[in-house]
């Protein structure tokens, strides 16, 4: 045993990325004394660390299942509720940090974590409640900014705002604590007030729209019509915002503005995956890639496929996994999520470029996707024509938009989004010389804590020779 490197050592390999190395050391202990809490734990940090979070929840539950100190067990949970989080079990997650703070009821980390997964789950009540029975919370401006997100979801944005005021003046201001006082001005009929006191304070226009873009994601566009019609003010040729202006009026223009989108998906590329997975409970790849394996001939192997405004690559990773994929390319308008793509190593390859430009430069492929990339276009007919163009003959077109709630075609939301119906789908893939092979609603998205529906499409290029000439 005394011949074995330490604990210490993977724990310096673990800070230097070295994963390998250190999982090695803690196996080796591990090996000689499977009841080692210390190596145990270490092991499901490492796990976690380097990305493994179902290894990691694996050996942290059994981490926390040894007989060791209360501390030490609670330490254990904390990293298990972090690794249940990595894995979007919420629910689970609150479950493990609970336990932790009943054995280290004072640790503030492990209560800051439950804050953070109460807002994860939409537990407001909740949220202001623990502010009651443990004052000591608003010492941390990090807590504060979460009551204040709870108060208002609770229409009290009145109380937020007296909450909020404290925090711009503090040394910890933050751009997340600005963009919630705006937010609640608002809420609060004092758009006005909000523009009087941004324009004395001489701000730019860039910051003006993310103001705006935050209030209308956070609660309804049209409350930020005035944030927006400043800028346009500003910059009358502002794209983004001029978008965002015909969508609180339900203008339908023919597509959203390929730098609204790019700059949509730069600024929030970071925490694009996180929101999406855990609080919109978002799973349309998962789904699509477990349908395609369904519609797909078990024969049709070494796939070369196509993914269109492909993101961080939860399409392309989820596909890869269950489909026999050759050759993977993907294209996107924001370089930001390109980046968060390739790091995923399931590309062969990525380029930043609109859907269009991409499948007039691809080679013949057999399956195209484009999962939520739709709902920033509103005629589908060219989409549809240039996707048949691109296609082999029996090869896939599958992709999901947001549903229509009626039987208009295609209509502009004040989300700044598109919604199709099903008729124009298959009006659009009947002129591209398309087969609808599958259409039916899912459910798409958490939108204001609402079910979004979606529309999951798979279009085929028939094989016969006069499906052929239809879509050439």
């Amino acid at each position: 045993m005394s011949s074995l490197p330490s604990l210490n050592e993977a724990l310096a390999l673990m800070n230097q990325q070295a994963f390998a190395a250190a999982r090695s050391i803690c196996q080796q202990h591990l090996a000689h004394k499977p009841d080692d809490f210390n190596a145990r734990h270490l092991l499901g940090l490492i796990q976690l660390k380097s990305g493994n979070a179902i290894a990691a929840c694996r050996e942290l539950q059994r981490a926390t299942e040894l007989p060791v100190q209360a501390r030490f067990k609670a330490q254990a949970l904390s990293n298990l509720s972090l690794a249940l989080q990595a894995r979007g079990r919420s629910e689970d997650a609150y479950r493990a940090i609970e336990h932790a703070i009943t054995l280290l009821p004072d640790e503030s980390a492990f209560q800051l974590n439950r804050l953070a997964l109460l807002e994860q789950l939409g537990r407001w009540q909740t949220i202001e409640q623990l502010f009651t029975v443990q004052p000591q919370l608003m010492h941390y401006t990090d807590a504060r900014l979460t009551l204040a997100v709870a108060l208002r979801h609770q229409h009290k944005s009145p109380e937020a705002l007296n909450l909020l005021q404290t925090l711009l003046v503090s040394p910890d201001f933050s751009i997340e604590a600005e963009s919630e006082w705006a937010l609640n001005l608002c809420l609060c009929q004092q758009s006005d007030r909000l523009l009087a006191q941004l324009r004395q304070q001489d701000y730019s226009p860039t910051r003006l729209l993310e103001l705006a873009d935050y209030i209308a994601e956070e609660s309804d566009p049209e409350v930020a019509v005035q944030l927006y019609e400043e800028v346009v003010k500003q910059q009358p040729d502002n794209a983004h915002a001029q978008h965002m202006l015909n969508a609180a009026g339900r203008y339908c223009s023919a597509e959203a503005p390929k730098g609204y989108v790019q700059a949509l998906y730069d600024t929030h590329a970071e925490e694009f995956e996180n929101r999406l997975q855990k609080r919109l409970e978002y799973r349309a790849p998962q789904l699509l890639a477990e349908l395609l394996t369904q519609l797909i001939e078990p024969d049709n192997a070494e796939l070369e496929m196509l993914d269109l405004g492909c993101g961080t690559g939860l399409c392309g990773q989820a596909l890869k996994a269950v489909l026999p994929i050759h050759r993977l390319y993907g294209c996107d308008l924001s370089h930001s999520m390109l980046e968060l793509a390739a790091a995923k190593k399931c590309y062969d390859q990525l380029e930043c470029r609109d859907l269009q430009s991409a499948l007039a430069q691809s080679g013949p492929v057999d399956l195209i996707t484009a999962t939520d990339v739709l709902i920033y276009t509103g005629d589908l007919h060219p989409v549809c024509q240039a996707a048949a163009r691109a296609l082999l003959a029996g090869g896939h077109f599958a992709f999901t938009v947001e549903a229509a709630e009626d039987d208009q075609a295609v209509s502009l939301q004040p989300s700044g989004r598109f919604r199709h119906s099903q008729s124009h789908i298959e009006a659009a893939a009947a002129v591209a010389g398309l087969h609808v092979k599958y259409c039916a609603t899912f459910p798409l998205r958490l939108e204001h804590q609402r079910q979004l529906t979606g529309l999951m499409v798979v279009l085929e290029r028939p094989s016969q020779a006069e499906g052929n000439n239809a879509s050439s």
